[in-house]
């Protein structure tokens, strides 16, 4: 195995660590994927788990995106090998080959990728977008149109090809992750794929979507 797939490899595999998951069976002996929203990630932590640890299991998921691509510039690798390790770590973030193939949405492991690669103009783009929409109450909104906007700062930063190739790669993963989700949609529900694209559910209805599960006999900790 040549050096270039070897960190490939790697990078998956740190990528398919399920923090989120373990951190659910650990501290509440839940499993996330059916509980809540039944993402696999920091979000669905704050709502079924702890709130006290969003925090440490976010830096951990923005960690798993950066570590594959910071070990590929220390062994002196591409800027396409490096831009293949970080899309590794979000692609088995999302589907998780531990979780059958279930995961989060790989916006932690996405940050690692634009902190790693283009810290100075999709990162900074990104986090202005999605701040933005907070007080709207549209998260999911305001960071899907922070993925969209990602590429096209990096582009204007005069980032390498391979970088805002990277960056569109790393968008287009995380909205077929929204889309596609951790199952089939319900058909029956009215505008489910554009409930899914734009708000990363499949109902209009925040609170019910995010608190299924939630009221049969588990609270979450603070």
């Amino acid at each position: 195995m040549n050096t270039s797939v070897m960190l490939v490899v790697v990078s998956y595999a740190i990528g398919a660590v399920p923090v989120a998951w373990l951190v659910g069976r650990m501290r509440g002996g839940v499993d996330l994927r059916e509980l809540g929203s039944g993402n696999v990630g920091a979000s669905n932590v704050w709502q079924s788990v702890s709130k006290a640890l969003v925090v440490p299991v976010g830096f951990a998921q923005i960690a798993q995106g950066l570590a594959g691509i910071e070990l590929a510039k220390l062994a002196g690798a591409s800027i396409g090998v490096q831009v293949l390790c970080g899309l590794a770590a979000i692609a088995a973030h999302d589907w998780n080959p531990w979780l059958r193939f279930k995961g989060g949405r790989g916006i932690g492991p996405a940050i690692g990728f634009m902190l790693a690669l283009a810290p100075r103009d999709a990162l900074p783009a990104f986090i202005v977008v999605a701040v933005a929409s907070v007080p709207f109450g549209q998260i999911p909104l305001g960071v899907g149109a922070g993925l969209v906007v990602a590429p096209v700062a990096a582009y204007a930063g005069g980032q390498p090809g391979a970088v805002v190739a990277g960056c569109v790669a790393m968008t287009l993963l995380v909205l077929a992750k929204r889309l596609f989700a951790n199952g089939p949609p319900d058909h029956g529900l009215p505008g489910v794929w554009r409930n899914r694209l734009l708000f990363d559910r499949d109902i209009r209805d925040r609170d019910a979507w995010v608190r299924r599960g939630l009221d049969r006999g588990h609270t979450t900790n603070f």
